[in-house]
């Protein structure tokens, strides 16, 4: 089953909001960092569902990923991970493999570029007996990670991850969800238990089931727990501004590891 991928390829994704207008139109993609420079925080993330094929190992894994990376990847490629659900606490029996594109643009002309490169598709072809992801259906989204840098993870090798899907209540829009997110982002600075973590929004691409996905990383589920208590016991207030914007279901958990970062 690929929920027992666990070698350390998975990366410790922090929780990511994105506060993007319905109309997909990114609010606020550049942030200023602590040394005063600008640094991107919105992107085109996507996912593709994958399972584990009849050669699956840690080891085919392992090697599989090590061939991708050699390949001619496209320079507006960010960064590539997996997700592995965690029987139990999900409602997905796939995976996922995640892509992180500078825009939907670059994603496009990306995808022409990987199709008509030959050694691209030989490895493709000769991974599927390993991780056979579905590329016929790809899920784009809309995503920004404006996170305080104070809290991020700070090490890739594995994490842990919270998926929470939401719908706007009536009447509010990610103008609303905007605001309730600084008043988040100050509140993890003052009340958060200060250990690794991030947070952020995947708005979709065209018609979807959610209006947006809440994202939490933590780099184990310790940590997630202690959070998760810190939470239950000093954010009510918050909780409720948040609660006044969207409903939002139980979240599916998953451990991930990292694929591909680029430079």
């Amino acid at each position: 089953n690929i929920m027992n991928i666990s070698i350390k390829l998975f990366v410790p994704f922090t929780l990511v909001l994105s506060l993007l207008g319905c109309d997909n139109k990114p609010v606020d993609a550049v942030v200023e960092s602590n040394n005063g420079s600008a640094e991107k925080t919105h992107f085109y993330n996507e996912f593709l569902a994958c399972n584990a094929g009849p050669d699956y190992s840690e080891a085919n894994l392992k090697t599989g990923i090590g061939e991708f990376n050699a390949l001619n990847l496209s320079d507006e490629i960010y960064w590539i991970g997996g997700y592995a659900p965690v029987e139990g606490k999900n409602t997905n029996s796939n995976g996922w493999w995640e892509i992180q594109w500078s825009s939907q643009e670059a994603s496009q002309a990306g995808w022409q570029e990987w199709l008509a490169d030959e050694e691209a598709q030989a490895w493709n072809e000769s991974f599927k007996t390993v991780l056979d992801c579905d590329d016929t259906t790809i899920f784009g989204y809309e995503t920004h990670f404006p996170g305080p840098e104070s809290i991020a993870l700070k090490s890739w090798d594995s994490f842990v991850a919270a998926e929470i899907a939401c719908t706007f209540n009536e009447g509010k829009t990610t103008e609303n969800l905007k605001t309730v997110l600084k008043e988040f982002t100050q509140w993890v600075g003052d009340s958060g238990t200060g250990e690794e973590f991030s947070y952020g929004v995947y708005i979709p691409v065209g018609e979807h089931e959610a209006d947006f996905w809440w994202y939490n990383w933590h780099p184990d589920f310790d940590s997630m727990a202690r959070g998760n208590a810190n939470w239950e016991a000093n954010g009510k207030e918050m909780a409720a501004r948040l609660e006044e914007t969207a409903t939002c279901v139980a979240p599916n958990l998953y451990n991930g590891a990292e694929f591909y970062a680029a430079d």
